[in-house]
């Protein structure tokens, strides 16, 4: 008897991690030189700048998606660098972001956020559940000098 009402929990357990999630994207975050500076090129999202010359780089596969409930995989391939991901629906891959030159960031409070996960230290990987509707998604990082050495990228949900 004992055994049958560990095992029904168990597997109800399991079913509903496994439903948690319809999609799942691997996203891996990148340096390519080490860390931004100030002579970077500007390279945010709707400046049509060439990202051949990104110092830093967030990548998302798959990037076109159905809707429901997304798992993000992140990454943070960087060698000593801490990054982070913000998940803010946008109008267009377009868009030029508000961004504040002082401190070197997107002004994230004037963006429709729907989630992040910060301070993702070097060579860590960390989850990020979300339910999306149709439309463009920005994943981009906004620690200081991170978004304009190219730390961004557009999804698209059908």
């Amino acid at each position: 008897m004992r055994t049958k009402f560990l095992t029904i929990p168990l597997a109800l357990a399991l079913m509903a991690g496994a439903a948690q999630a319809d999609t799942l994207v691997r996203v891996t975050l990148i340096d390519k030189s080490g860390a931004a500076d100030a002579s970077a090129p500007r390279l945010g999202m709707g400046m049509h700048a060439d990202m051949s010359k990104a110092k830093m780089a967030i990548n998302a596969n798959p990037d076109h998606l159905r809707k429901g409930v997304v798992r993000f995989d992140v990454t943070n391939l960087a060698s000593s660098i801490v990054h982070e991901v913000i998940v803010a629906r946008v109008e267009s891959g377009d868009q030029v972001l508000p961004y504040d030159e002082s401190r070197a960031k997107v002004d994230a409070e004037q963006l429709y956020t729907l989630g992040s996960v910060n301070e993702i230290a070097p060579n860590k990987s960390v989850s990020l559940t979300l339910n999306l509707t149709p439309g463009k998604y920005l994943l981009y990082c906004n620690i200081s000098g991170h978004y304009m050495a190219g730390m961004w990228t557009v999804i698209d949900v059908e």
